[in-house]
């Protein structure tokens, strides 16, 4: 006896489609929820309410809050990967090859940390950017799981690479504790004005943080880097 073809239509690649926006649906809605509440206050009845979705779905796509905590920081990694790992590896591939006594390799160091700064801008200026920074801070002061996969992510090898072209101007070893200070001290002012974001706002006298705003940041910041370094601020 011949089987009957079925006539139903696939509906695999809908439903597929159909759990990709639920499950970043979650994933956004838990980067507000756990940003503002914190990780022990946030409810996932918050959070799947923030998401348009059934609560029991959390549970499917990420085992348990935890889970979900972890794959939130892990989207935060990739992306922070996709917006800066060209740049990122295009000058760390070049880096041995610099020779910091020399003119020309002192300037490129620091043509190097430039544009390492400007690729953490332009991170910053993601429209996500503010949800990152909140659970970003609450990891620094309470490190949990998800501050490993954050600092074992991109952020950590931009600091060995901020660290490696600092010691290229100073003559140090990259292994020597100031080239480490020196290189956290650089990246830090970036990461100073996104965390205290309210208080340079209110003294700046702006009412937002966007593409004209962080380009004045990163001016300043250029500034200071060339003559941390004792080199003319190029024009």
């Amino acid at each position: 006896m011949n089987t009957p073809v079925s006539t139903s239509p696939d509906r695999t690649p809908r439903t597929n489609a159909r759990s990709l926006q639920t499950r970043e649906a979650l994933l956004g809605a838990a980067l507000e929820v756990f940003g503002r509440d914190g990780f022990h206050a946030a409810s996932t009845r918050a959070i799947a309410e923030a998401a348009g979705v059934n609560q029991a779905l959390i549970a499917y796509h990420f085992g348990s809050k935890e889970g979900l905590y972890l794959a939130v920081f892990e989207a935060i990694t990739q992306t922070m990967n996709e917006l800066i790992g060209p740049t990122h590896a295009r000058i760390e591939a070049d880096i041995d090859s610099l020779d910091g006594a020399s003119p020309a390799g002192r300037r490129a160091c620091l043509e190097y940390l430039d544009e390492l700064i400007g690729g953490a801008i332009a991170m910053f200026s993601q429209p996500q950017a503010l949800g990152w920074t909140r659970m970003v801070m609450r990891e620094q002061q309470d490190p949990s799981d998800a501050f490993e996969i954050f600092y074992g992510g991109i952020y950590s090898e931009m600091l060995q690479s901020f660290t490696r072209l600092v010691a290229k101007l100073t003559g140090q070893s990259p292994d020597d504790e100031s080239s480490r200070i020196q290189a956290l001290n650089v990246m830090g002012q970036l990461m100073g004005f996104m965390v205290a974001r309210a208080t340079a706002m209110r003294h700046l006298g702006w009412q937002q943080v966007g593409a004209s705003e962080l380009s004045a940041v990163r001016r300043e910041i250029r500034a200071g880097l060339y003559q941390r370094f004792g080199e003319e601020v190029p024009a």
